[in-house]
């Protein structure tokens, strides 16, 4: 009995993949099965074998893959993705409609399966309905785009590059937020980036709450915000208990992580103007100069930014903007356990911002590791090549493939993918993505800069989005941090007291100056032991270098520590005093560091 269902059921599904070449046709025979003697069933049976030979070029026992393909009018839709194809044939075009894309689409597919040029397609799809976008471009796929006709007006950042950067401050909650709700979501997503526990996140709260509190933040009338040099400042200063030292050292690296470098210039701004006016353009983010961390804490702030933005507004359900994430499965990890525990934040924005008018087209290669809460909130599925087993079953139940034909997914060609979508049709079809094209890697960073000098250079500057295009200004620092610094350069070897006194500041005020320095990374501080005490020597780094340089000053480059110059100093001055002729550096047989002639 169990053999002769199998047997009616593959020939039920026989029936069915020829039902769209041979149409009423089938229906006959399988009525005439249905009724039929099992000698009778048998006859019919071969019958359909031969039949599939002719019509499908093929013969049953050999696997071919003959998806169900929907009615034409069923799959016709303004967003153009594909053609369906049904036994080799591409017999008319798949697109997705407008009131669909804000119910999410997922992309996957081993690498060099097709998914960055579909990604292109999606670009050209939005572009053509003048949708805008935020696209974050993790390996710098998508900036060729700029030189196809139609996309000319595609903006392009350089984040943690000095090429386009965009300065974008987390600690600014949106419009219309409040700022507890923000701090509490914000903490939650530095943790989830940067692996942090729950001893860290308490002291972050203490922290950002505490540079709230200084701003402003919370009365809503901060004309400046703070920022996490602000945040680290306070850390610094932060008397722990024994039970906080350990949290206090984790939170002290995850912070100076988002105050070094181009990351660091990026995040610490006092003002967000601008991010807002993003959302009416169409915009790359390229990511690849950022480290891992970075890139998740960076997209992940920027979404929950937006989330919240989008809050605020009155209008619901309406197809207004389009995020599109590479790398998918480090921002909706199902890994990457939460924390504290529950829904992550970004699985709840993901759930929710479709009501606000957000797409999120998610791009990944291995559907296993995006979150069950993620999947079962997309809409359209698209499935290309898969490699792994696991991969395979998890893309084979998002889109109810049977046991039969999920096997296709480890076999499908490049720019082959089998869609699921949860409305409109409700079985998987085949889909051809034709080739988009594109001539890759010949637009540089000059180009790109030029492009963007050229079109948007001024309109930019004037939102505050960047601030002189072609160069990144090293610094913010005020006239009281400048004045040390250049007492630092004249007098080397002085004391940190005789240096207040020199610049007229008391000892209160200078150490805040002197460690507001060393957190931004302008002077190291050295203390040296002497035979009647110590000595606080402050040494310059590099940055404050080339800060001193642009002012027109004159920096000897020397290669020795500021404790090695120190001695040779100490020591040229004892016998100078004593009468003798002293040299430093002299070359006799080589540089001698000090040169003593009676």
């Amino acid at each position: 009995m169990v053999n002769a269902d199998f047997k009616t059921e593959r020939i039920k599904q026989l029936c069915r993949k020829l039902k769209p070449i041979l149409g009423s046709r089938i229906d006959k025979i399988w009525q005439t099965y249905s009724l039929e003697d099992e000698k009778g069933k048998e006859e019919i049976e071969e019958y359909l074998k031969l039949l599939a030979m002719k019509v499908i070029g093929n013969d049953l026992e050999k696997e071919t893959m003959l998806l169900y393909p929907p009615k034409k009018e069923k799959v016709t839709g303004d967003y153009f993705i594909g053609n369906v194809v049904y036994n080799d044939d591409e017999i008319y075009p798949f697109g997705l409609r407008e009131d669909e894309w804000i119910q999410h689409v997922g992309i996957f597919g081993r690498s060099g399966a097709g998914k960055t040029n579909l990604g292109f397609h999606v670009v050209r799809e939005l572009v053509k309905k003048s949708k805008p976008f935020i696209l974050f471009d993790w390996k710098r796929n998508y900036r060729d785009l700029t030189i196809v006709p139609g996309f000319e007006d595609i903006l392009i950042f350089t984040l943690g590059r000095k090429v386009l950067p965009l300065r974008f401050n987390p600690l600014i909650p949106p419009k219309g937020t409040d700022s507890r709700t923000w701090l509490k979501k914000l903490i939650e997503i530095i943790a989830h980036a940067y692996y942090l526990g729950n001893g860290v996140m308490y002291l972050l709260q203490k922290a950002i709450n505490a540079v709230y509190e200084k701003y402003g933040v919370y009365s809503e009338n901060a004309s400046d915000y703070p920022t996490f040099r602000d945040v680290l400042r306070w850390l610094k200063n932060y008397k722990a208990t024994a039970r906080e030292v350990n949290w206090l050292s984790s939170t002290l690296r995850a912070i100076q992580t988002l105050c070094f470098g181009q990351v660091g210039y990026a995040l610490n701004a006092r003002r967000n103007q601008g991010i807002d006016e993003l959302l009416e353009k169409k915009v790359i983010l390229e990511l690849d100069a950022l480290t891992h961390s970075d890139k998740i804490f960076f997209i992940e702030a920027l979404i929950l930014w937006i989330h919240h933005f989008r809050l605020a507004e009155n209008v619901r359900e309406e197809f207004k903007h389009a995020i599109i994430i590479e790398e998918a499965h480090h921002i909706l990890s199902g890994e990457k356990a939460s924390l504290i525990g529950g829904e992550m934040v970004m699985e709840t924005t993901f759930r929710e911002i479709r009501e606000f008018g957000e797409s999120m087209i998610i791009i990944d290669q291995h559907p296993s590791q995006i979150s069950l809460p993620a999947l079962g909130n997309t809409y359209c599925t698209i499935c290309m090549n898969l490699k792994h087993r696991k991969d395979v079953n998890v893309a084979a139940n998002c889109m109810l493939l049977d046991d039969e034909d999920k096997q296709f997914l480890g076999t499908l060609e490049i720019g082959e993918a089998i869609v699921k979508l949860q409305g409109r049709i409700h079985t998987p079809f085949l889909i051809k993505i034709p080739e988009f094209e594109i001539s890759k890697g010949l637009v540089s960073d000059e180009q790109v800069k030029e492009k963007m000098a050229s079109y948007f250079a001024e309109i930019l500057q004037n939102q505050g989005l960047i601030q002189d295009v072609p160069h990144i200004p090293k610094t913010d620092i005020n006239e009281d941090e400048t004045s040390l610094l250049i007492d630092i350069l004249k007098y080397p070897f002085s004391g940190v007291v005789e240096r207040y006194e020199r610049v007229s500041v008391n000892r209160r005020k200078g150490n805040k100056i002197k460690n507001d320095l060393i957190v931004e990374g302008f002077i190291e501080e050295k203390e040296i032991t002497l035979s009647n005490g110590r000595i606080i020597l402050l040494e310059l780094t590099e940055k404050a270098k080339s800060i001193l340089e642009e002012m027109g000053l004159k920096v000897p480059r020397d290669t020795n520590g500021i404790e090695h110059r120190f001695w040779k100093h100490k020591i040229a001055n004892y016998y100078r005093k004593k009468g003798y002729e002293v040299h430093i550096e002299e070359p006799v047989n080589g540089n001698v560091d000090v040169l003593v002639i009676n």
